[in-house]
C-alpha cells in the first residue's frame, strides 16, 4: 500500500505530493518512513491511497502490518536500533515499491526532487527486474545532466543501467570513468565490464 501526501496541517516531516509507503495501518492512523527518516504515525486524514495492495500485509482485527515486519517484537527492536529490524524495515519499503508501482512510476521518482538519495536508491532496486532500453536512455540522460549525484547513488546507478546496451548510457559512463573524483573500485569495474562487453 502507497499513500500520497494530500496535506500537512500540523506541519510534519512529510512533504505535499510525495509518496510514501505504508507499513502498518490501523484504523485512521499509519506508519511511515518520513522525510525524517523515522518511522512515524501519521493520522490517515492528510493522505490519499495511491495504491491499495494488500496481498503481502498480514490482517489483523483493525490492522495491516507488512509481512516482513509482521513479528511481535520488530516495533520494539526497530526503535531499539535492532540492525536486524532496521534491515527488515529498509527491505520492507523497497518490497512496497518494487510490488506496487510499474517501470514508468519508478523511473519518475528516480527523476523527481521530491526524494533523497537514499529514497532513490531504493526506486532503482525496485527497478532491478523492470528496466529496459527506453528507461535506461531516460535514466542516463537525467544522470547525465544532474552534476550532483550523491557519492552513494554512482554505484546502484552503474549496476541498474549496465543492464542495457546504448548509447546513452555508453556516454553516460565515459563521463562517470573520466571523473577523477569517482574512486571507487566497484564502480570503475562495473563500467570497464560494461565496456569491455559493449557491441
Amino acid at each position: 500500500m502507497i499513500v500520497k501526501v494530500i496535506s500537512n496541517k500540523e506541519n510534519r516531516d512529510i512533504t505535499i505530493n510525495k509518496l510514501y509507503p505504508v507499513l502498518i495501518k490501523k484504523e485512521d492512523e499509519i506508519r511511515i518512513v518520513d522525510d525524517f527518516g523515522g518511522l512515524s504515525i501519521y493520522e490517515l486524514k492528510d493522505f490519499q491511497i495511491y495504491k491499495e495492495n494488500i496481498n503481502s500485509y498480514i490482517k489483523e482485527m483493525n490492522s495491516l502490518v507488512y509481512e516482513l515486519i509482521g513479528y511481535p517484537a520488530f516495533l520494539e527492536n526497530y526503535y531499539n536500533d535492532d540492525k536486524k529490524a532496521r534491515n527488515d524495515l529498509d527491505k520492507s519499503r523497497s518490497n512496497i515499491f518494487k510490488e506496487d508501482l510499474n517501470e514508468d512510476e519508478l523511473i519518475e521518482l528516480i527523476t523527481s526532487e521530491y526524494y533523497s538519495s537514499d529514497e532513490k536508491i531504493i526506486f532503482i532496486e525496485g527497478i532491478e527486474n523492470k528496466i529496459n532500453d527506453k528507461s535506461t536512455k531516460v535514466l542516463a540522460k537525467y544522470f547525465g545532466n544532474n552534476q550532483n549525484i550523491e557519492p552513494e547513488m554512482l554505484l546502484p546507478i552503474c549496476r541498474l543501467l549496465s543492464k542495457c546496451q546504448n548509447q546513452e548510457v555508453y556516454d553516460l559512463f565515459l563521463d562517470f570513468i573520466s571523473d577523477d573524483t569517482i574512486n571507487n573500485d566497484s564502480i570503475q569495474n562495473t563500467i570497464i565490464e560494461y565496456f569491455n562487453n559493449y557491441n
